[in-house]
This record gives C-alpha cells, sequence and structure tokens, in this order.
C-alpha cells in the first residue's frame, strides 16, 4: 500500500452511519481522520474520512499494491488487490520460487473455491460467479480455471487494466452500482471490499439485486472485535483509515446484511480455516438472499 502522509482537512469529509443515519461518536482521533462508533447500531466507521476524488487518487496509484502481507506477489504475479484477497494459479513468481505471500493467497483462493462449491451443493457446472473488488484478477482467473464463467468490477484503473489485458478478464472499472450486469448470478464474491465501499448497505441492497434467488454470497472483512484490534487500538495494522472506512463485527455485518434482504448465514473466524489462513483479525462469511426481498 501507497503512504500517504500529506492527507489534510480538506481532503476530508464528514458522513454519518449508514444504517442510522447519524453521526458517530468519537473512539480515536487519527488526524485528520476519526474512527467513530455509532450510538444506535454500533458501526464503526471513519469520519471525517477521505473524500472520493481522494480516494480515487489513493487507489490508482500503482504503489498501492506494494508491500505488506501480499510481499513479491505485487511484482512477481502481476499485483495484488488491497481489498481484494486473491490468486492465479497461472501466474507463479518469476523467480521461480512460491513466495510465503503467494503461499497464502493460494491457500485462500483454494479454500474459498471449496466454500463456494460446498455452499452450493457442487462443483459450478455452467455457474455464473461475480467478484466485486477484483484487483488484478487473480482470483477470479482461478475462479474461471474452476469453472466458473466470471465477471468482475474494480474502482483501480490499474488493477482493471490488468485483469482485462493481461488475464483477458470481463472486468468492469467503476463503482458496482454502475456496472452493466444482469442479475442472476449463482455466486457473488467480495473478499476485503465492503470495508472500502462509500455505502455498504447501497451496496449490499446492489449485490442482493443481482445474486440470484438461490444463489450464495461470499465476503471477507477485518473485523473491529476480534482480539488484535481490542488490544492494540490505534497500533492495530487494519484500522488503515485512509481506506477501510468501514469497521464490522458480525452483529453489524448481520444488521446491515438483513436490511439489504440477505441472511448472514456463516462466519467463519479461525486462522486455521483455509479461506481464512493465518487472519488473526479477518472473517470470511456466507449470506443467503432473504426469500420474497
Amino acid at each position: 500500500m501507497t503512504e500517504q502522509a500529506d492527507w489534510t482537512a480538506e481532503d476530508t469529509e464528514d458522513v454519518v452511519c449508514c444504517l442510522c443515519r447519524v453521526p458517530g461518536t468519537l473512539v480515536h482521533d487519527v488526524a485528520p481522520f476519526g474512527v467513530v462508533r455509532c450510538p444506535q447500531c454500533e458501526l464503526v466507521f471513519i469520519s471525517p474520512r477521505l473524500r472520493p476524488e481522494a480516494l480515487q487518487r489513493l487507489y490508482d496509484d500503482p504503489r498501492y499494491f506494494e508491500g505488506g502481507v501480499y510481499g513479491s506477489a505485487v511484482s512477481s504475479a502481476g499485483g495484488v488487490h488491497g481489498s481484494g484477497v486473491s490468486s492465479d494459479e497461472s501466474a507463479p513468481p518469476a523467480e521461480g520460487r512460491l513466495s510465503p505471500a503467494m503461499l497464502l493467497q493460494r491457500t485462500w483462493t483454494a479454500g474459498r473455491l471449496r466454500l463456494i462449491d460446498r455452499e452450493r451443493g457442487g462443483p459450478p457446472v455452467g455457474g455464473r460467479l461475480l467478484e466485486v473488488g477484483a484487483g488484478y484478477g487473480l482470483f477470479l482467473a482461478a475462479a474461471r480455471n474452476a469453472g466458473w464463467t466470471t465477471s468482475g468490477v474494480e474502482l483501480s484503473r490499474t488493477g482493471a487494466e490488468h485483469a482485462q489485458d493481461t488475464l483477458g478478464l470481463d472486468v468492469f472499472c467503476g463503482q458496482l452500482e454502475e456496472a452493466p450486469l444482469d442479475p442472476g448470478f449463482d455466486a457473488v464474491c467480495a473478499w476485503d471490499t465492503v470495508e472500502h465501499v462509500p455505502d455498504p448497505l447501497s451496496f449490499w441492497r446492489t449485490v442482493r439485486s443481482l445474486v440470484a434467488d438461490d444463489g450464495v454470497v461470499l465476503f471477507s472483512t477485518p473485523y473491529i472485535s476480534s482480539l488484535p484490534a481490542r488490544l492494540l487500538g490505534t497500533r492495530w495494522w487494519t484500522l488503515k483509515p485512509t481506506e477501510h472506512i468501514w469497521h464490522f463485527s458480525p452483529r453489524t455485518h448481520a444488521l446491515l446484511l438483513a436490511r439489504a434482504g440477505l441472511a448472514l448465514t456463516r462466519v467463519v473466524r479461525s486462522p486455521l480455516a483455509s479461506a481464512n489462513a493465518g487472519r488473526l483479525d479477518s472473517l470470511v462469511c456466507v449470506a443467503r438472499p432473504i426469500p420474497g426481498t
């Protein structure tokens, strides 16, 4: 991730809780940003936060994909999205060996594809899969190799161009609400994405309109009620107020999803599960459409 040490108050805006439409109460002052908690539903979010045009500059900077948990996988495998953890079996590191970061990504990808199959009761025979926050297209390419008919949405122009031009994937560059997508997806995935979106409630309502009534939604996020988050406070490595503008718990995930017509049906917390391997502060979640919504 690129470091931005020069953000000022002019780059920020105040926002309210996407569920309750009220301002939050300050939890941490990380000027020019604030970590706040909704006094009604307890959803944690960033306010003030970066304005949309400042966020776009952040995501368009190629350095955004460098470093962190992804290590050398950025340069060796064509890049990794900061808001989507993914892997491409056809893109080994250029130096001819696997980095620990790439091994983790492949573990996550394989575990998540198996989780989708378990939730759907079998392999993707003719199934359609949408990934929101597709990054450089690495998870989407693996899903395509597994037999899915794939589509993607990615805000970063750098990531979307790589997915389109290098991997030949169908990826729209922009917000989900703007994407020209046909409804009826059998699976919709959003790996480490919803914490970045401007309005999670609007995001999930759009996902509900796109997923088939018998489809499945899978996603991952950091969570504010994790042990590292509670112990470390402002030193929590996943706080990242420039880009992680919403911070969830299983409870607030369930509240948001229900308001959008989706039911949270499974939460994977264990860092021993392959879909969440090595992650002490991350959730992998499954949701299903609520009938009649």
